[in-house]
């Protein structure tokens, strides 16, 4: 009886694995030839070029003092007349003049909006309050401004002084003085201590404190044994022609008890 045998032809699996071997092998020293190859490793995102640039912009930051001087003395600024008169209550006028600055063509919309804003606002409230007033009185609003260079700083100060004149007299009732001091660079206004710690040095309350004093005694404002008056840092001030001033506004700064204003300008001690 003839046996009949199937022979079963199975397929191999060595190719397959031949193929993946090779391919690991091969993908490996391409790899390793490109590290071997980079000069200098790279940020995502940056090609060689632009991280360069970005460098080299960094290390160009630092300016020196004559290099910034010469940048403020190149910065324009300039300051607009804005004027507006309110005669709706016949015996209470305004004539307000207010400064608006501009640097390099543009507004400094902030102070600008903030000055016009507080005297449009004091002539309101006085307003309402003159309405039974007897005699006739006007509200007038002026200014004047000074430009210097304290430190590293173009400072321009806006002087604005506000006066209410008896009308038929032309006798001034009362008067106070607001400084807006405007650092051209940052476009913001400057506080006093700022200003007052380059031009005097770490002692500058002391000096100023000391200064004051000998001043309103000296003119008879104040006997020395009634004088109780500290520096506070936010006093109004001004630089004109280099020269460091302080304004008061008397009474209602409660430095004296008159009305006027008391301009005093603060020297500078040798050591």
């Amino acid at each position: 009886m003839e046996t009949i045998r199937f022979a079963e032809k199975r397929r191999t699996s060595k190719w397959p694995a031949i193929i993946v071997t090779c391919f690991l092998i091969l993908g490996g020293c391409f790899v390793a030839y490109l590290i071997n190859f980079e000069d200098n490793p790279r940020m995502l995102g940056f090609s060689g070029e632009v991280a360069m640039n970005e460098s080299n912009g960094l290390e160009e930051v630092g300016l020196s003092d004559a290099e910034k001087l010469d940048q403020l003395m190149n910065l324009n600024y300039e300051v607009k007349d804005v004027s507006t008169s309110d005669q709706s209550t016949p015996n209470f006028v305004s004539n307000i003049h207010v400064p608006n600055i501009y640097v390099d063509g543009k507004e400094v919309e902030e102070i600008n909006s903030k000055i016009k804003d507080e005297y449009n606002k004091r002539f309101e409230t006085l307003k309402e309050q003159m309405v039974k007033a007897e005699s006739k009185y006007s509200f007038n609003v002026t200014y004047t401004y000074y430009e210097n260079i304290i430190g590293l700083k173009k400072i321009v100060s806006l002087v604005v002084k506000q006066q209410i004149i008896d009308a038929d007299s032309q006798k001034v009732t009362s008067e106070k003085i607001t400084v807006y001091n405007v650092d051209l660079s940052s476009k913001a206004t400057v506080d006093m201590n700022t200003i007052a710690l380059d031009m005097f040095g770490k002692d500058y309350k002391d000096i100023m404190k000391k200064q004051v004093k000998e001043y309103i005694i000296s003119k008879g404002y104040v006997k020395e044994s009634d004088y109780n008056y500290e520096i506070t840092g936010l006093e109004n001030y001004y630089i004109q022609e280099g020269k460091f001033h302080i304004a008061f506004n008397g009474e209602n700064d409660g430095i004296t008890k008159k009305a006027e204003v008391i301009d005093i300008v603060i020297e500078k001690v040798d050591n």
